[in-house]
């Protein structure tokens, strides 16, 4: 995913823009904590001073890649990891600074910067657990980063449930992070799941020789309304169901089994060539953090895409099997 060239831009720019103004990007990543007064004609906002110094691409180089690889390699080489804790927020804003190379840098480097972040860390359990959040706030979470990278955000899961010194109730959101992607990133085997149909029979997801596109989300949702009325009206994913080279699942993942049938109601009207059913609890063993999320499986059985839009999914199909 982050060898994918995005556009041919003058990334070094881009890396010392985001240096220069790393003292003036706001009140999210530095303003204190504190409701504002909205009754002010001005609100006042305290500027904090970055952790530490970010490092600068030497002249010398100017192609965008090695500007990105060696930011990449340096990032952190000012930050000191004897800290027992540092402020979240200019961390937060950190490792915002450093995840934007990310996307040009070819993965061996990042892969690597990654494991030697961790390393200088691991034995610092509070600095540790800080890091991680930084990383969940800018790499994870759908409603704060601007990219989610699973690959590069496991394995400060896997360091922080490592730390013995942390106390579990610190590692619980983390744990249930770790068991949902784990097994959820592109080029994993699917995981197998058990669901019910429209019909009340109990059924069990597996892998077939065909693509095969999971929606998961809820009949009541827009987002998720729209996206499968572009999965039904699009004619070349229908003609690719109809000749038997894709097979579509409609499943609802949350459904409280306490409720009975009633949600059959509102999925009555589903294309009849797809697989519509309901599970009441998919989200605590697969990835789902957004609603509608869109996986593609291969021929083989191995995650393709997560959250592919209608036009990577074409792509994805016409590929050859």
């Amino acid at each position: 995913m982050m060898d994918k060239i995005f556009n041919i831009i003058d990334l070094r720019r881009i890396l010392i823009v985001c240096t220069a103004l790393c003292t003036l990007l706001g009140a999210e990543a530095y303003a204190t904590e504190g409701e504002p007064d909205y009754a002010a004609e001005e609100t006042e906002v305290t500027v904090l001073p970055p952790l530490f110094e970010y490092p600068v691409v030497p002249a010398e180089i100017t192609d965008w890649k090695e500007s990105s690889n060696w930011i990449i390699e340096h990032f952190w080489d000012n930050f000191d990891t004897k800290q027992k804790a540092v402020g979240q927020s200019q961390l937060n804003h950190a490792f915002k600074t450093f995840a934007v190379p990310m996307r040009f840098a070819d993965s061996k480097v990042v892969y690597k910067a990654v494991d030697k972040l961790i390393d200088r860390v691991k034995k610092n359990p509070s600095l540790l657990l800080q890091l991680t959040m930084a990383a969940e706030r800018n790499i994870y979470d759908p409603f704060t980063s601007e990219g989610m990278i699973d690959e590069i955000y496991l394995p400060f899961l896997k360091a922080v449930l490592a730390q013995k010194k942390l106390p579990e109730i610190r590692k619980a959101r983390f744990r249930a992070q770790y068991e949902s992607l784990h097994g959820c990133l592109v080029g994993d085997v699917m995981k197998n799941f058990d669901f019910t149909d429209t019909h009340g029979n109990n059924s069990h997801f597996v892998p077939t020789s065909v693509y095969t596109v999971i929606e998961f989300g809820d009949p009541d949702c827009s987002e998720c309304r729209i996206l499968k009325l572009r999965l039904e009206t699009d004619s070349e994913i229908q003609r690719s169901v109809a000749d038997g080279k894709m097979q579509i699942y409609f499943i609802i993942p949350d459904v409280d089994p306490d409720e009975g049938d009633s949600w059959q109601e509102l999925v009555k009207d589903y294309p009849h060539s797809w697989v519509v059913g309901a599970a009441s609890d998919l989200e605590e063993k697969m990835d789902l953090r957004v609603t509608p999320c869109l996986y593609v499986v291969g021929p083989d059985g191995k995650i393709i895409s997560k959250n592919a839009d209608i036009d990577t999914l074409k792509s994805i199909i016409r590929m050859p099997q």
